[in-house]
């Protein structure tokens, strides 16, 4: 499996979506004093599984307790690569999902669309 890799990608990260079938996305992951930002990839051409959109509640619980992140320190972004076509939805896009928290994790995602130079303000700052 043959991926493209940005700077918005440092490695693929492979979990059980819907069904437990199997699913993979691209994953960068900057730990700060205060916060944690995490960049899920969708991988529409090498995904054969369930997408980050219709996983997040799930995946952002299943990274942050990998990876020791506290949940309320989380900036959870979904990012879509250019997929290189005219048409407008295969743009590159990114959407910060705002969760509300409680015990076993997230629930309720809202996304909030971000520019490109608003994600890298937030991952040089």
């Amino acid at each position: 499996m043959e991926t493209k890799t940005s700077k918005y990608q440092d490695q693929l990260y492979h979990f059980k979506g819907l069904w437990d079938l199997p699913s993979v996305c691209g994953l960068k992951i900057v730990k700060k004093a205060d916060q944690a930002i995490i960049i899920a990839t969708d991988l529409f051409d090498e995904n054969p599984g369930t997408s980050i959109t219709e996983w997040n509640t799930k995946l952002a619980k299943e990274l942050c307790d990998n990876h020791d992140i506290n949940y309320q320190d989380l900036i959870y972004i979904e990012h879509t690569p250019n997929k290189d076509t005219k048409l407008s939805f295969n743009r590159e896009t990114f959407y910060k999902v705002n969760f509300d928290i409680s015990d076993n994790g997230f629930d309720n995602p809202q996304w909030e669309e971000l520019t490109k130079s608003e994600v890298d303000k937030l991952l040089t700052e």
